[in-house]
């Protein structure tokens, strides 16, 4: 009888040891399927001559971002407004529309996702709002045609300045004020810097391009 009870003993440790008799415990996770690709940004919109770095990244069957199965492609479908690399890299070439896409072949699997750009033309005048209780212009960049006009509205109680970094256009910096507008007209393509010298942090830029 000791002996029947013994092996009872070690038969019952042996069942606990192995999960309480072939319960099995929790089964691993289901692999990863290379299910979606995601193309962003979509539907950007661009100003003649912006340049933009898309991206496209592949997802799994619950959406997670997936590494290891290849590197996308890009190409243009339709449109002329803008030129793509098989990188992804984009040149806003005129105005109007095209639809790119990109695409990703693991192994028997292929996706693809597709995005629509819009190309605006360049525009002759711009405006920017300094704020009137606050440290902001608004938009803090602008893009004009060359020998275009931005204008500046100081609406206060706020007193701003509009002081350039490098060589002004015509017209010089905008001093203090707190009230009307200001405008000035950049004949010459390039990017220029400005800041208001009272509030830390209040900065924007007018970019100038030849059409």
């Amino acid at each position: 009888m000791r002996n029947v009870a013994f092996s009872s003993v070690i038969v019952a440790v042996a069942l606990s040891a192995c999960g309480g008799g072939g319960g099995g415990g929790t089964p691993p996770p289901p692999a990863a399927v290379f299910t979606s690709l995601v193309i962003a940004p979509t539907s950007p919109d661009l100003v003649f001559r912006d340049t933009l770095q898309m991206t496209a990244t592949p997802r799994d069957q619950n959406g997670a971002p997936m590494t290891g199965v290849g590197t996308a492609t890009f190409e243009r479908l339709t449109g002329t407004a803008v030129s793509v690399t098989t990188a992804g890299r984009v040149i806003a070439d005129q105005p109007g529309s095209s639809q790119i896409r990109a695409s990703l072949t693991s192994g028997a699997t292929t996706r693809t996702a597709s995005t629509t750009v819009t190309v605006t033309a360049l525009s002759t005048a711009a405006n920017v709002t300094a704020s009137g209780v606050g440290s902001t212009f608004s938009p803090d960049t602008v893009k004009i045609a060359a020998n275009g006009t931005v204008t500046w509205t100081f609406p206060g109680p706020e007193t701003h300045n509009v002081t350039f970094d490098g060589t002004p256009p015509t017209g010089g910096n905008i001093s203090d004020r707190n009230t009307g507008t200001d405008a000035r007209t950049f004949a010459n393509a390039g990017r220029y810097s400005y800041r208001c010298t009272r509030h830390a942090g209040m900065n924007g830029a007018v970019v100038v391009r030849t059409p």
